[in-house]
Formats: C-alpha cells, structure tokens, sequence
C-alpha cells in the first residue's frame, strides 16, 4: 500500500473521475483492480481514483470493431467469445501469459496497458495487432491513439490526468494469422524476450498488414519495422522468413541483465520470430506454402 495515500473515491461519471485526475495538487492515480499500485507502493502517490463505477467493463463486437473496456479483467480476454476467437485466440493467449489466473480476475486491461513493462505480452501482442486506445484528458473530448503512438506521450498524458477508456482493435474480412512466443526461465514466469506478429493473407497468396512486435529488448515493447518490409507484398517461405528474422536480430540492441544477455535476447529474437511467423502464416491459410 502507498504510504502517503489519503484519499480514495469511487466516481459515478466519466467527468468526475477526470476532474479528479486532473486536480494539480495532488498526486491521484486511477485504478482498476489496484494490482500494481499495491504492488509498487509508490510513495508519491497521495489519492487513487476507483474507476469500477463508471460502465468500462466490456467486450463488444460493434461491426468491424473490437472494443475492450479499461476496466474489464484479464480473464474476461480468455473467455468471452468475441475476443477468444480473435486472431486464433491471441487475445487469450496474451492474458494467460500477462498474469497467473488469481491475478487475472483483479487485473485489469487498462492498468495492464497503461503500466506494461517492457516485456508484457499483452502490450507486445496489442501492438502488433495495431491497437488503438481511447483517451480522455479533456471533459466530454475523447480522442483515439495508437497504441505505438501511446508510448511516446505515455508520461506526458499521465501528467494531464489521463482516463483510459478502452482498446479499440479492427477486425478484416481478409484472412488473418496472429501469433505470440516467448521464452523464460519456466513456463509460470514472465518473459525475457516476447515476439508477436500478425499477417493478413491477400488474393495473390501474398503477406500484407504484416506487424512484427518484440517484448524484452527496450524499455517499451517495439515495431520491428525493417523486418515487417522484407515480407508485406510477398509469399511466406521458411527463406524469407529466416531472412526476417536476421533483419530482426540485427536492428534490436536490447540491454543485458541477471536473466539474459544483451546477445542471448536478440538471438531469441530471431527464433521466436521464425516460430510466430510460421504459425501465423499456418493460421491464415499458408501451410502448403510453408512446408513444401
């Protein structure tokens, strides 16, 4: 628990949470299931801001668009219908692997997003799927940002009082292939180095919207922008793949710690990679391509 916390409230409308967040005075921060605020017992901060009153707990399929509430539990990820079956199940997929499942029926999506580490899997998975989050700094004024754009203001928009309200992503009607890998020290622990890709099969059997998101190699999950270019408009093959993956190993230059070394994460990089691409080439409809 934060040793300086004196004030705790419990809004009913967007507005008065913002005004909250927004008082200059004092150090208020908005929680969900309070999970890493607990956890952190930062010291600065003096008020929390409960945000379970005001409707943001929701998974919805509105015409092509996925929306999540801020306030929804991870676990809602892994079992509601609309988005289990998103992308093959890579919404479930990065929920399990964000928190264990006591933590996931606190945690929610919103804390999870606004607070990620570096190698988050449900950050690093959400960036690649091009993401979008919905943001209120201003009453009655919300405003869409994309969740790689998210990350350059992240500190600035915290310093207005930012209020999350929910992720936002687009389905296609072309057919999709998502994956995510990882590796760690054992299967309960969190990552040292995430990859997640997403593809979309178009009329030639060519890879387009390819996006190519690591986890574990800077102090944010990044595009791996260069190695996206070497495969949209062409046919997956294991060479072009292994040719990615190179791309890839060669423009991350992650830090080193206890856990793994700078060298050892970037090779990660280029396994996991070939891994997530081979399974989302298979997911969109690429197996005979792949494999002979």
């Amino acid at each position: 628990m934060p040793l300086n916390l004196r004030e705790y409230h419990r809004p009913k409308t967007l507005a008065e949470a913002l005004a909250l967040l927004r008082r200059p005075d004092i150090r208020t921060v908005p929680i969900g299931g309070g999970t890493q605020l607990l956890a952190e017992g930062a010291r600065e901060v003096e008020a929390v801001v409960d945000l379970q009153d005001l409707g943001l707990n929701f998974i919805r399929l509105e015409g092509n668009i996925l929306r999540i509430g801020a306030t929804t539990p991870l676990q809602a990820l892994v079992e509601a219908p609309e988005s289990a079956a998103y992308g093959g199940g890579i919404l479930a997929v990065a929920a399990r692997e964000t928190a264990p499942l006591p933590l996931r029926n606190q945690r929610t999506v919103g804390g999870a997003v606004v607070g990620a580490s570096s190698e988050q899997p449900l950050t690093t998975v959400l960036l690649a799927l091009d993401a979008e989050l919905m943001v209120l700094t201003e009453p009655e004024r919300p405003r869409t940002i994309r969740m790689e754009a998210f990350y350059d203001y992240r500190e600035a928009l915290q310093r207005q009082g930012m209020l999350l309200m929910e992720v936002r992503l687009t389905l296609s009607a072309a057919p999709m292939g998502a994956a995510f890998h990882k590796v760690a020290r054992t299967p309960a622990d969190a990552p040292i180095v995430g990859v997640a890709v997403r593809l979309f099969r178009g009329v030639d059997r060519a890879c387009y919207g390819v996006r190519i998101a690591a986890g574990g190699v800077a102090p944010r999950p990044v595009r791996l922008i260069e190695a996206e270019r070497m495969l949209e408009g062409h046919p997956p093959d294991p060479e072009r793949f292994a040719m990615a993956a190179e791309e890839a190993r060669n423009r991350v230059s992650p830090p080193g710690d206890f856990r793994g070394s700078s060298e050892y994460r970037r090779e990660m990089v280029a396994v996991l990679l070939r891994r997530a691409l081979t399974e989302a080439a298979a997911r969109a409809g690429w197996p005979q391509d792949l494999h002979g």
